[in-house]
């Protein structure tokens, strides 16, 4: 006899959980750090394994059959994205990202033929093919094997000379050991399933790593909700007694330092529509935290703080051997218009980049 579709109490607290993912995903989409992305998606993987999780316990798998299959797009998703947004926390540039997705896009092209099976009544024989994609082998080593690709990240990127570095070693260690807590999870399910002992409990053990990697980062939003920014002034990892006004100041100079090593290495000012979002995604800060490092080293608000560089690269154009008219060059150093870039230069120079250029 079927069983009829029911929640008990562990079920109704993981359905609450996969709420709090979406609600989650939805505030970490809607920031305007891009970075951010990749933790966003993340947390909506792990929501929706766990609601094929709920489904299948509550028995209303079989009357919802076309949700079965967001555990695996959760699956194949869940260690490129946690790669992806390490990738980013370490400004590390990588080619052909898009191909870690793939598994992902293949279940996701399933999932569309079955919800199209069921609205248009219509069967294809891939019944085979689900099982060979969905086998639990497979999903443990690519689930294994993104774990060693993040952990050869971290090791070649493991810097901790400074605060800054130290600060977000240990955010990364928590993203680490909660992955790691769902994969050895996800193992020992299919290890103890064989055993006479195991019962429900145990197999609610993969929901409740997943339910704390969504409520640890739910934490995090709701605590320190900078840290999503790209900001680590955090009271959860720096200790009280480094708290001082000096340990700040220190942190600045390690955020300038960096800031202005990319502006000479990267030369981001030549772009015409820079804007501050723009290059505070680019060296991996929040709005606020870019925009005060600004003021306090340089003393200056966005705008004059990048002209100063435009106005530097103006100059070697202006005494260089080249002939270069004024209009190129003030439009290759990032200026927009004439009028800009006369005003910023005469209050530098006291003189007109033309009367410069005959000196």
């Amino acid at each position: 006899m079927q069983q009829t579709p029911s929640f008990n109490t562990w079920t109704s607290g993981f359905l609450f959980a996969v709420a709090m993912g979406i609600f989650l995903f939805v505030i970490l989409m809607s920031s305007k750090t891009k970075r951010n992305y990749p933790i966003a998606l993340l947390v909506l993987s792990f929501s929706g394994i766990l609601f094929s999780y709920v489904l299948y316990w509550t028995k209303y798998n079989v009357l919802l059959p076309y949700f079965n299959s967001f555990q695996f797009i959760g699956y194949f998703s869940v260690g490129p994205l946690l790669y992806s947004y390490l990738l980013k926390l370490y400004n590390v540039k990588t080619k052909h990202l898009i191909f870690h997705f793939f598994p992902s896009f293949i279940w996701i092209g399933l999932t569309l033929i079955i919800w199209s099976q069921f609205l248009f009544n219509y069967r294809l024989g891939i019944r085979s093919l689900f099982s060979f994609l969905g086998n639990y082998i497979l999903i443990i080593f690519h689930l294994a094997l993104y774990l060693i690709l993040i952990l050869r990240l971290i090791q070649k990127n493991n810097s901790t000379a400074n605060e800054y570095q130290k600060i977000r070693y240990k955010w990364v260690k928590i993203l680490v050991a909660l992955f790691s807590f769902f994969i050895l999870s996800y193992i020992s399910y299919y290890i103890l399933v064989n055993f006479s002992f195991f019962n429900n409990q145990w197999d609610y053990m993969i929901s409740i790593s997943m339910t704390i990697a969504i409520y640890t980062i739910g934490y995090f939003v709701y605590k320190e909700p900078k840290i999503f920014d790209g900001e680590f002034f955090s009271e959860l990892f720096i200790p009280i007694e480094n708290k001082t006004d000096r340990f700040e100041d220190n942190l600045i100079n390690e955020f300038y330092s960096n800031l202005v090593n990319y502006i000479n290495r990267e030369k981001p000012f030549k772009d015409n529509e820079l804007r501050l979002a723009n290059l505070a995604d680019k060296v991996g800060y929040s709005t606020h935290l870019l925009s005060k490092v600004i003021n306090k080293k340089s003393g200056k608000n966005f705008n004059s703080f990048i002209n100063d560089y435009r106005l530097i690269e103006a100059e070697k154009l202006l005494v260089s051997d080249e002939d270069h008219s004024i209009k190129t060059i003030y439009f290759y150093v990032g200026f927009n218009n004439k009028v800009t870039f006369y005003k910023a230069f005469k209050e530098k120079h006291n003189c007109t980049p033309k009367e410069y250029k005959k000196k």
